[in-house]
């Protein structure tokens, strides 16, 4: 069995399914504060938050997660509470050393934000 090389991962796209990539992209962008990287009509897209980005895929919804390490989650969880996100966890430190949360996309999926405890 061969060693597995020293590889960092700059990047990670999760692609999420989605039933409408339109009103997907909107929900990202309005409610969750992404930005549209690029939109490739109704079945596929890129939402980024900061320089982290998610693929968002016109197909069966199914289920999922995503995990943001992000740099302040309290802002951002204001922000999602303020727009109406479904809070699925309430903002808390962790015993795994993050200061976390999650909400419900419109199409079910959970997404959590992070920010590592100091």
């Amino acid at each position: 069995m061969h060693e597995a090389p020293a590889v960092d991962c700059e990047q990670l796209h999760p692609i999420l399914y989605v039933a409408d990539v339109a009103a997907s992209v909107d929900f990202y962008e309005k409610r969750l504060g992404f930005w549209t990287a690029f939109n490739e009509g109704d079945g596929f897209a890129g939402v980024n938050l900061g320089d982290v980005q998610i693929f968002l895929e016109r197909h069966a919804p199914g289920t999922g997660a995503v995990y943001f390490v992000v740099s302040d989650t309290d802002t951002l969880y204001d922000y999602h509470r303020a727009n109406g996100v479904e809070i699925v966890q309430e903002i808390g430190d962790r015993p795994y050393g993050l200061r976390d949360y999650t909400v419900r996309d419109l199409n079910g999926y959970s997404l959590t934000f992070g920010r590592r405890l100091k």
